[in-house]
């Protein structure tokens, strides 16, 4: 039985699929978007590799960016709890995730393992947003909800 898991970050998660890190080729125009959307496809990928660290993560959706307001809805810092601003989201599924169970959090050991991994900036998300994930009451930049489970 599978486990669904949505991740909500300020971080700019777009996945633009491009992969390749050396400079583009010269039929790419426009270095600046290619940059920018490079960015946004490292970040992805080391969200991913952070969630991979303990499980695999199944059927992952697309990344959703969306303009909301931060103090209406949602469970970010409480340095970020005002005004609307991009937040991207997606869901994944894990095989059993009492992987991420800390002992006090069901999702504790996840946060701890994003807790400080660098991230890259883009032109979308907030300037003032420190360049890694954080998880503390604070700076929390990144959160996670699992959907309950009626056979858990």
């Amino acid at each position: 039985m599978s486990h669904r898991i949505a991740c909500y970050t300020l971080f700019d998660i777009t996945k633009t699929g491009i992969l390749n890190r050396a400079r583009p080729a010269d039929d790419v125009t426009d270095f600046n978007l290619w940059s920018d959307q490079r960015a946004s496809q490292c970040n992805l990928d080391t969200l991913l590799q952070v969630i991979s660290l303990r499980s695999q993560p199944d059927n992952s959706t697309i990344p959703l960016a969306q303009s909301l307001n931060l103090s209406d809805t949602h469970n970010f810092g409480t340095q970020y709890n005002k005004g609307l601003t991009y937040v991207w989201s997606f869901d994944f599924e894990v095989q059993n995730s009492s992987v991420f169970d800390d002992g006090d959090n069901t999702l504790g050991a996840l946060y701890n393992d994003c807790q400080g991994v660098p991230m890259v900036n883009t032109k979308n998300q907030l300037k003032s947003l420190e360049l890694m994930l954080d998880t503390t009451n604070e700076k929390r930049n990144i959160y996670f909800v699992k959907y309950s489970n009626e056979q858990d």
